[in-house]
């Protein structure tokens, strides 16, 4: 599929389709999207950081070793190599090799770069001024590598970038390199940050932009092509994630199966496309009850649909649960055939249970569909609740309605 040549409207509640239609070149997502690109630019970046740093670590300890013996003692030259260019250099290096790369590495390296790069420009600007012109080389290998190799983003690596520039400059003046000179290495490195401005925001628009379009494709292959919800094999994948969440943190965890009632004969008196406009009407509301993080709604199935509920008390899924029935009928999407009302209703079976060690979200997904299976019973257009120790009591595998069991 072509993110181009698709329609971006046609998907209102995606976060990656709501920026690509912006179009703005700031360089910048909202909170939730920017979390998850520095996610991706951090992992995209680590194995040139690593070389990068790695290399700066050892020409920074090489460096201070050889100013040290030219200098022959502690001159200013030496203490800034031994205090700033070196420390800094090992910290990245450090940092870009430990598991704290992903969260601590953008952080640290943002403030750290600047101070490195106006370290070293100045250590270069007085080389310069005792005619160690040829040093102006290392400077410009570190103003690319900030540009490209650090793994900054495009704001932190002008900063550093200008850092660089400011830095040489001021220090090569009150050095006193000749006009001449001073004009030419500035011009040289002007040039140089200039261009490394412009490729790298160049480059940073293309990798977001790229990003929010593999984003919005990943989005569409785990949603249902009917009515937008997450699909069933994104379900399970989030339901694997959920339980091992509820499992660590000793929380409750609700399932809501909704199935609506007597769909068959729906179809059959209105016609399939009816039937198909009705399960989207449902499905818009069903996404409204699961806006949480760790909450979602997916179809499950034909006319069934699912929705996961993390961590609240039994009261609240009740009141959710109540509210969904009672949204759908306000729908008023007429049917003739119901034996409830003349409009589209649902039933939904609610299992609020908190996991425990050796059980498995099979049992409570179970638990929930018995209950739904009793909502039918009762007469539909209802919720019926199981909590926790009829999940404890149920076992896996083991339906105790038959006909429930009939439907797996």
């Amino acid at each position: 599929m072509s993110i181009n040549a698709a329609n971006l409207d046609d998907f209102p509640e995606s976060p990656y389709a709501a920026e690509l239609r912006k179009q703005s070149s700031r360089l910048r997502f909202d909170a939730r999207l920017e979390r998850e690109y520095l996610d991706e630019h951090l992992r995209r970046i680590q194995p040139r950081a690593r070389i990068w740093t790695a290399l700066a670590a050892l020409l920074a300890g090489g460096f201070t070793i050889a100013q040290w013996l030219e200098e022959n003692g502690w001159t200013v030259a030496v203490l800034a190599h031994v205090l700033l260019i070196l420390p800094i250099s090992l910290a990245l290096a450090w940092l870009a090799w430990s598991r704290a790369h992903m969260r601590l590495y953008l952080r640290v390296a943002t403030i750290l770069a600047p101070i490195l790069g106006a370290s070293v420009a100045i250590a270069v600007a007085q080389a310069v001024s005792r005619g160690a012109a040829e040093e102006m080389g290392s400077l410009m290998l570190l103003l690319i590598a900030t540009f490209f190799f650090v793994g900054l983003l495009f704001r932190a690596a002008l900063i550093a970038g200008m850092a660089i520039l400011i830095g040489f400059t001021t220090a090569a003046a009150f050095a006193e390199v000749s006009p001449a000179l001073l004009l030419k290495c500035v011009l040289f490195l002007a040039i140089g940050t200039f261009l490394g401005v412009a490729i790298c925001r160049d480059v940073e628009r293309s990798y977001r932009k790229r990003f929010l379009e593999q984003s919005l494709i990943n989005e569409l292959v785990d949603r249902d092509g009917l009515t937008g919800l997450k699909n069933r094999r994104a379900f399970d994948e989030h339901l694997l994630r959920v339980w091992q969440q509820c499992l660590r943190g000793q929380t409750d965890i609700a399932f809501l199966l909704i199935d609506i009632d007597f769909f068959k004969a729906y179809n059959d008196r209105y016609g399939h496309q009816a039937g198909d406009a009705a399960l989207r009407q449902v499905a818009h509301v069903l996404r409204e009850f699961a806006r949480r993080p760790l909450d979602i709604a997916a179809r499950y199935g034909g006319e069934e649909f699912v929705i996961i509920l993390y961590d609240l008390a039994p009261a609240a899924v009740r009141s959710i649960a109540e509210e969904i029935r009672q949204a759908v009928e306000k729908l008023q999407i007429e049917h003739l055939d119901s034996d409830c009302i003349q409009f589209i209703t649902v039933s939904i079976g609610a299992a609020i249970v908190r996991p425990a060690i050796g059980r498995t979200p099979k049992g409570a997904l179970q638990l929930a569909d018995e209950a739904l299976y009793q909502a039918k019973l009762a007469g539909r257009n209802r919720c019926i609740f199981e909590g926790q120790a009829g999940y404890e009591a149920l076992v896996t595998g083991s339906y105790r309605n038959p006909e429930a069991a009939k439907r797996h």
